[in-house]
Order: structure tokens, then C-alpha cells, then sequence
């Protein structure tokens, strides 16, 4: 059985889409986006004037789910986040800083600032992890209660670089 950062890391690997929970004076609000992976965290890229970059600019924080969908029940298994996030700056250098530090996984792909600067309302978000969590299995397969548990945020992401 593998310790609960390695099962973090690894759906983090393995999955390309987190749903963003923001909130704003209308309420709760999620939405998927697809992630690339930094040293520290997370980028996502959307519209400034969408309902969560909005939020985001608003309040400075975010939360995360990301999951395996194709999981059977029995094996059901997800990471739960929460952020510091912020919007980057439309410019070129700043959102090429940002590509720079992407891991492994997700380098190479997209290198250019442009294609960014392209769409006037597109921006990048970073998502700077905070806390991390992980489905609690145990739980779940003896007593039926959805329970997570917190693990090293530093630890599963040493272990996705």
C-alpha cells in the first residue's frame, strides 16, 4: 500500500482537470479547468471575465479537487487542495517566467508567451498549494464515511519533481 503523498502525487501525475471552487457575493462557484504543474503548485488558464478569475482576483484564494473519474467505487481516490491564487500579469515576461517553472510533465507544451497574449481577456492563474488532501479509503471501506486526510503539501509535490 502506498503512503497517502504518494497516492497524491500520483493522481496529480496521472490527471489533467481540477475543479475550482471560488466564491464570490453571489456564493459558491466551481469549475473545471485543465492544470499544469509547478514547483509550488498549479496554473490554470481562463478569461479574466470568467465568474472564478473574478473571485480569484477578488479574494486571493481557491480550492481544488482533482480525481479519478475511471476509478471504481471501491477504488475511489482524490486530492483535495486549497490555494493562494492570483492572476498573472499580461505580460510577456511574466507569463514566460511562469511556463519556465513547470514540471517535467508538463514541459514543452505551450512554451509560448504569445499564444497567451493572443486572446486579450486570457490570463494565467497560479494556484500556490496550501494544503493538501487525500481520500481517506479506510474510512470509506470500513464504516461507508467520506473523510479525507491531510497530507505534506511539500512532500507530494517533492515527489512530482
Amino acid at each position: 500500500m502506498t503512503v497517502p503523498e504518494e497516492r497524491a502525487a500520483s493522481i496529480l501525475a496521472a490527471q489533467r482537470y481540477v475543479v475550482i471552487g471560488t466564491a464570490d457575493a453571489d456564493g459558491p462557484w466551481t469549475a473545471a479547468a485543465q492544470y499544469r504543474l509547478l514547483a509550488r503548485g498549479m496554473y490554470v488558464e481562463s478569461g479574466r471575465a470568467s465568474r472564478h478569475a473574478r473571485a480569484i482576483s477578488a479574494s486571493g484564494v481557491a480550492s481544488g479537487v482533482v480525481y479519478d473519474s475511471s476509478a471504481a467505487i471501491a477504488d475511489a481516490d482524490g486530492v483535495q487542495l486549497s490555494f493562494r491564487a492570483s492572476e498573472v500579469d499580461a505580460d510577456a515576461s511574466a507569463i514566460s517566467a511562469v511556463l519556465a517553472e513547470r514540471l517535467p510533465r508538463d514541459a514543452g507544451t505551450d512554451d509560448d508567451a504569445a499564444a497567451v497574449l493572443a486572446v486579450p481577456d486570457k490570463r494565467l492563474y497560479v494556484l500556490e498549494v496550501e494544503r493538501v488532501f487525500v481520500f481517506d479509503r479506510d474510512a470509506w471501506r470500513t464504516r461507508g464515511t467520506d473523510a479525507r486526510l491531510e497530507v505534506d503539501a511539500a512532500a507530494v509535490w517533492a515527489r512530482l519533481t
